[in-house]
C-alpha cells in the first residue's frame, strides 16, 4: 500500500531544507560585475573623497551591509595598509566572491580615476595656475570637508549607544586631532581598551538576556 505524506510533514520538510533568515540568499548576492559596477560608480562619482560615497553605496543603496556593519568595517580598513575605501572594496569583494570579487572591486574603484586624473594632470598642468581654476579648487574644500563629518555623524550612530562608545570616539579625536599624537599611538592605547570594553559590554548584555529568559 502507498503511503501518502501529511501536509504538516510537508511542511516540516520544506521548513527544515528552507534557509536560515541568517544565510544570505544566493539570489542577493552580488557578480563580480556588480561589484566592479558598483565601486566604479563611487569611484566616478566620488566627489571630495569616496568614503561617503562608498557608504552610501554599501549601505543605503545596495544594502550589502547595515550602518553598524560598516562602522566596524571602517576601523579595519583603517588599520590595513592603503586605501580606506580600497581596503573596503577588497574585504567586500572577498567576502562575497572570492578573490575574484575582490579585484573586480578594486578594479572597478580605480579604472575611472585613473583614467579622470591622467586627463586632470594634463589640464592642471596647463591652467592650474590660473586664477579662475585656483579659486574653484578654493571652493571645493568645505564641500569635501563637509562630507567627511557627515559621514562621521552617520558611523557614530551605526555605533551601540553607550557612553563608553563616545568616550573613546572623544579620546580619538582629542589625541589625534587636538594634542597631535601619533595616529598609532592613539590606536595602540586606545584600541585594545575599546576591544576590552565591548567585549565586557556584549557579555553583560547577554547575561542580563539570559536572566531575562529564565522562568
Amino acid at each position: 500500500m502507498t503511503s501518502h505524506a501529511s501536509p504538516s510533514s510537508d511542511a516540516s520538510h520544506d521548513a527544515s531544507s528552507a534557509p536560515s533568515s541568517t544565510t544570505p540568499n544566493p539570489t542577493q548576492i552580488p557578480t563580480c560585475w556588480d561589484l566592479a559596477l558598483a565601486f566604479g560608480t563611487v569611484g566616478a562619482t566620488g566627489f571630495g573623497g569616496v568614503l561617503p560615497w562608498a557608504r552610501r553605496m554599501v549601505v543605503d543603496q545596495r544594502r550589502w551591509l547595515t550602518d553598524r556593519e560598516f562602522a566596524e568595517l571602517l576601523p579595519l580598513a583603517q588599520l590595513l595598509p592603503g586605501p580606506n575605501v580600497a581596503n573596503i572594496a577588497t574585504v567586500l569583494g572577498r567576502r562575497f566572491r572570492g578573490p575574484r570579487g575582490a579585484a573586480a572591486a578594486v578594479a572597478g574603484l580605480y579604472f575611472c580615476p585613473t583614467i579622470v586624473i591622467i586627463l586632470i594632470g594634463f589640464a592642471y598642468a596647463k591652467w592650474g595656475q590660473t586664477p579662475l581654476v585656483q579659486l574653484l579648487l578654493s571652493g571645493l574644500m568645505p564641500a569635501a570637508t563637509g562630507l567627511v563629518i557627515a559621514t562621521s555623524v552617520r558611523l557614530l550612530t551605526g555605533l551601540k549607544r553607550h557612553w563608553t562608545t563616545l568616550a573613546f570616539a572623544a579620546a580619538t579625536f582629542l589625541g589625534s586631532f587636538v594634542f597631535g599624537l601619533p595616529l598609532l599611538l592613539v590606536l595602540g592605547v586606545l584600541g585594545p581598551c575599546a576591544i576590552l570594553s565591548a567585549y565586557r559590554l556584549e557579555r553583560l548584555d547577554r547575561q542580563r538576556r539570559e536572566g531575562d529568559a529564565t522562568p
